[in-house]
Formats: structure tokens, sequence, C-alpha cells
């Protein structure tokens, strides 16, 4: 049996490129060789498509598409650079505090 490498939870939204158009959607897990995205619509498994990560385009293919999610394989796997960004999460708060944003990013562990 085959185990997949550890994946790291978080709620990345993010910016997709299908051969539909562009769809917003958001990171659920991650690590360097694929993750699973939520919020995407119309991809099935062979599917290209590209990730913008704060403007830096990523090559993925489709391996699963289910339940309003999808599984993704990076080609090339992900730098650590890429990696680190998309394991930050946005903390969305329901009413901000004077003099503060209503977000802050924090890595999961």
């Amino acid at each position: 049996m085959q185990y997949r490498s550890h994946r790291y939870p978080t709620q990345f939204p993010l910016r997709v490129q299908t051969r539909q158009g562009s769809q917003q959607g958001e990171v659920v897990d991650v690590n360097h060789s694929g993750a699973r995205l939520t919020g995407l619509k119309r991809l099935s498994r062979g599917d290209k498509i590209q990730l913008d990560i704060l403007s830096h385009r990523v090559e993925a293919v489709v391996l699963w598409a289910a339940r309003g999610g999808i599984g993704v394989m990076f080609r090339p796997k992900l730098c650590d650079h890429h990696l680190d960004t998309l394991r930050q999460r946005c903390n969305r708060r329901s009413t901000p505090q004077r003099g503060q944003v209503g977000f802050t990013f924090v890595e999961m562990s």
C-alpha cells in the first residue's frame, strides 16, 4: 500500500484558471505534490488548471473531483516558498475591533 505525504490543513482563497475560464476557489489542504480544493465547478479528472498564488502561476492536473471538492497534483512540485504561502490561513473575525483589520494570518501546525 502506498501512502501520500502529510497534507497541511489551511484555508487559502485563490484564483484558478481552467479551460472554462477563471474561477475563485479555496485550498483546504496542501503538500509539495498536491492539494485539495473546494469551490470549483465543472472540472473532471485529467483537466489541467493553473493556480494563481500571489501572482505566481502554478500548473496542476485534476486527479479526482467529487462532492464539491477536487484533488490536484502539482506539475512540477511546489517549491518551499509556495508551500509556505499556502499553509497560511485567513482567520476572519465577524466584527473587527476599532483600529484592526478584519483578518490575520497565522500558520497552522
